[in-house]
């Protein structure tokens, strides 16, 4: 029994894995990026890497295939707070502005916006958002970032993206990486489906269940029992509340994907009884419902069978 599991998983992750050339191309994006704001907010100091940071998705190493957004925090001089609190009006919608216009100088034909916590440049391969951020280094908030947000006349906003970062680690080195991998499966399901969440309510969501999953410290083998049994932990959140590591603050969930969670809950309970049988073919077909495509259907054991039946 279970005969197809660890070549089902193995094969859907390694189609979710990130190329080197993807990779390089991402890097070099927000490098090219951050040496340009660094040039205007650093005019008489050397180009230094701390200046900014890769966050989101691919801070945490959590991006999938298709490529997504790039989303990078650049770290502002101090004194840019202090002239921005001097300003009348959106104080936060001018610091966009302001990087907005820093970027084109250095990208012309880019078609840069700038709306809400971010500016982002549109690049071919790659979206970036670029946030504007500040660090604090003293009091409750040190090691944090205060990043703006334009929305109802403007405020600061408080992320911590070092916290975010450290959790998942911590999750995954309890757990055998077993949180990145069911975060890169269900953003894949995200895509597939149109499911109405942020991708950082399932990487919160995701982290609470390996924590407490009773299978954690087992193989990929459990992979088809984590799927079904992390869709039936989601739905006690229906209307709930997630939070982010390392700040207060909460994101209620609603319930816009509560419909679709029942669905693929429902296709995985069908798929891990599919994989007891050895039913590769009819296993992979239900976990394709679920992830798409890039979970491939099962074709060499549906032959298989068919020659053994012949």
């Amino acid at each position: 029994m279970w005969a197809h599991v660890t070549r089902h998983f193995e094969q859907f992750l390694g189609e979710l894995e990130l190329t080197c050339s993807e990779r390089k191309d991402a890097e070099g994006k927000a490098d090219r990026i951050a040496r340009s704001l660094f040039a205007k907010y650093y005019p008489n100091e050397a180009f230094d890497a701390w200046s900014y940071i890769k966050v989101g998705s691919y801070g945490k190493d959590t991006a999938t295939r298709p490529r997504t957004d790039l989303d990078m925090l650049f770290v502002l001089p101090a004194g840019v707070y202090g002239r921005l609190e001097s300003l009348t009006g959106n104080k936060q919608s001018q610091l966009l502005q302001e990087v907005r216009r820093a970027l084109l100088l250095t990208f012309p034909n880019t078609d840069i916006g700038a709306d809400g916590q971010a500016v982002v440049a549109p690049f071919q391969t790659y979206n970036v958002d670029i946030v504007p951020a500040f660090r604090l280094i003293n009091g409750e908030f040190d090691g944090k970032y205060l990043i703006a947000d334009t929305t109802d006349g403007g405020r600061w906003r408080l992320s911590d993206p070092v916290a975010e970062y450290n959790w998942l680690r911590q999750v995954d080195a309890a757990s055998a990486g077993k949180a990145t991998h069911l975060i890169k499966m269900l953003k894949a399901w995200k895509r597939k489906c149109n499911v109405e969440i942020k991708s950082v309510c399932l990487e919160v969501l995701a982290n609470v269940f390996v924590t407490q999953w009773q299978h954690r410290h087992e193989t990929i083998f459990y992979y088809d029992w984590m799927v079904r049994d992390f869709f039936a932990f989601m739905l006690y959140y229906v209307n709930g509340w997630a939070r982010p590591a390392g700040i207060a603050e909460q994101i209620p969930l609603r319930n816009g994907w509560e419909s679709k969670c029942w669905t693929a809950y429902n296709r995985a309970l069908k798929a891990c009884d599919y994989e007891r049988a050895n039913d590769g073919f009819a296993a992979s077909s239900e976990w394709q419902e679920i992830f798409g495509s890039q979970f491939h259907l099962d074709w060499v054991h549906s032959l298989l069978m068919a020659r053994v039946g012949a």
